[in-house]
């Protein structure tokens, strides 16, 4: 399992690209899989950090597992296959995300 360090490396090298077509309703950047600054291993075993080590929350009414670090939220799309293809991420000041939970990392380092 990925650490919460490997997660916070992996995550600060990635050039991430403002979501232009959401701006408005749900601001927040991504990064796709086969365009990182990185190998798909590494992405793979981003997602299987945040799907073992997130929690479940809704939006739109579709539940998503989230992880929260350093005043982020980040959180995985996935193709009509159900393969990941998008890593997202929202700034929680912009989501009025409850400040209790700011301080969640879900981290088993």
């Amino acid at each position: 399992m990925i650490t919460e360090k490997k997660f916070r490396e992996f995550i600060e090298r990635q050039n991430w690209i403002f979501a232009k077509t959401y701006a408005d309703r749900a601001p927040h950047e991504y990064v796709v899989r086969g365009k990182l600054n990185g190998t798909d291993e590494e992405f793979l075993e981003i997602i299987a950090y945040i799907r073992e080590s997130g929690i479940t929350m809704y939006f739109w009414n579709h539940p998503n597992k989230y992880v929260f670090m350093d005043d982020r939220q980040y959180w995985v799309m996935c193709d009509k296959n159900d393969e990941p293809v998008i890593l997202n991420r929202c700034n929680l000041e912009e989501y009025k995300i409850p400040i209790e939970w700011r301080g969640i990392t879900n981290s088993k380092s």
